[in-house]
């Protein structure tokens, strides 16, 4: 596992990560050549920096409302903050939408250099389009209220702990709604996402947790 720190926050990167950008990349992995791979590693620099800032963005936040520290992960599923710290219900709503914040304020930038730059060449085309998506798409996903995505902790944060299931049972149904998009869409993908998200819910709901601030 890949550890190091990042402005005094200490990041792993899981072995899974990597097979996430591979399954990203894979169209490009499936080419020949040098511009393929060019892609393929152009890819993997922009879903890294993207989801590093996205959480970067919750670590942040926690550190402005306390935290003795905070840690970051990236896995399989994208990227996690965590580490102690007691806030109140709305520090941890801000805490929650700090990463899709950070994202969305990222994309805009991004998106603001495409209408300026006149996009002079095919690799830095391929580049904000990948920005636009990881940056904009995803934290759009994140925001919805499905645990343990942002917007699910942002949902339970507002909801407060007396209708935690309330929040949870949402997740199913959310989920479960996405689920059926996904296969009349044929996105499997997606089916496998929303199905695992549905069932992580389904678990809360009979006693079990979820734990950290992440997601896409």
């Amino acid at each position: 596992m890949l550890t190091f720190r990042l402005f005094g926050f200490p990041v792993r990167i899981h072995w899974m990560f990597w097979v996430l950008c591979g399954f990203l990349g894979m169209p490009y992995l499936e080419q020949s050549g040098p511009v393929a791979l060019g892609r393929f590693l152009l890819l993997t620099v922009v879903v890294l920096g993207s989801v590093l800032w996205h959480e970067l963005g919750h670590a942040w936040a926690r550190k402005r409302f306390g935290a003795a520290w905070s840690e970051i992960m990236l896995y399989g599923f994208g990227g996690l903050c965590s580490g102690p710290g007691l806030f109140t219900r709305w520090e941890s709503v801000i805490i929650a939408a700090a990463g899709p914040g950070a994202s969305l304020a990222l994309g805009g930038v991004v998106l603001g250099i495409r209408m300026l730059s006149g996009l002079p060449n095919a690799w830095l085309d391929f580049a904000i389009g990948w920005l636009l998506w990881v940056n904009i798409g995803w934290a759009i996903l994140n925001l919805l209220p499905i645990l343990p995505l942002d917007g699910g902790h942002i949902a339970a944060g507002i909801a407060g702990p007396r209708r935690a299931r309330g929040v949870a049972w949402l997740g199913v149904v959310f989920s479960a709604i996405l689920i059926v998009l996904g296969l009349m869409m044929g996105e499997l993908f997606a089916v496998v996402i929303f199905g695992m998200l549905a069932w992580g819910n389904w678990q809360t709901l009979r006693g079990g947790s979820v734990r950290g601030l992440g997601g896409i």
